[in-house]
């Protein structure tokens, strides 16, 4: 009798240990995978992440500009631009529409001002910077948040 006692303890002993560091293991392995408690700080980069999400972007594509630029012999020379604007929403691709005159003017008045042979030499990712400063830079002398998170040349074309 003692001895089926014995052994009875010993494997609810036994059970108790397997099953206590089987618990263990899956609340470890587990954690990872349960969903978290949402964290009011974070709250504002999830949001941030969503708007960021590939495909939810807009692409608005303002009229093609016809650029006059000068050589250095006094000859007229042309540059034939299109860029498209990306938005991250449709709210904010309406106000670039909105505005599309301002950015028109921003581009062609930023670029008419260099000579064509330094235009000429700019890679399109010098381009892009070059407009991207200057449009940073207008709207905010006109305290005008931008609507737009990037700029993308489409065509560049010189003559």
């Amino acid at each position: 009798m003692k001895k089926t006692i014995m052994v009875g303890l010993f494997a609810a002993t036994l059970a108790i240990f397997v099953g206590g560091g089987a618990a263990v293991g899956v609340i470890y392995y587990m954690k990872d995978q349960a969903p978290h408690a949402p964290d009011p700080h974070s709250a504002k980069n999830n949001i941030q992440k969503k708007a960021k999400k590939e495909g939810d972007e807009v692409f608005v594509t303002l009229p093609e500009s016809l650029i006059t630029l000068h050589d250095d012999t006094g000859n007229d020379r042309y540059m034939l631009l299109e860029v498209a604007m990306v938005a991250d929403d449709e709210k904010a691709s309406k106000k670039i529409l909105a505005d599309e005159p301002l950015y028109q003017s921003i581009i062609v008045s930023t670029l008419s001002d260099m000579q064509y042979s330094d235009v000429r030499k700019l890679k399109i990712s010098e381009i892009k910077q070059t407009l991207l400063n200057a449009l940073k830079t207008q709207l905010k002398a006109r305290d005008i948040p931008a609507p737009y998170s990037d700029v993308l040349l489409k065509k560049v074309v010189y003559q």
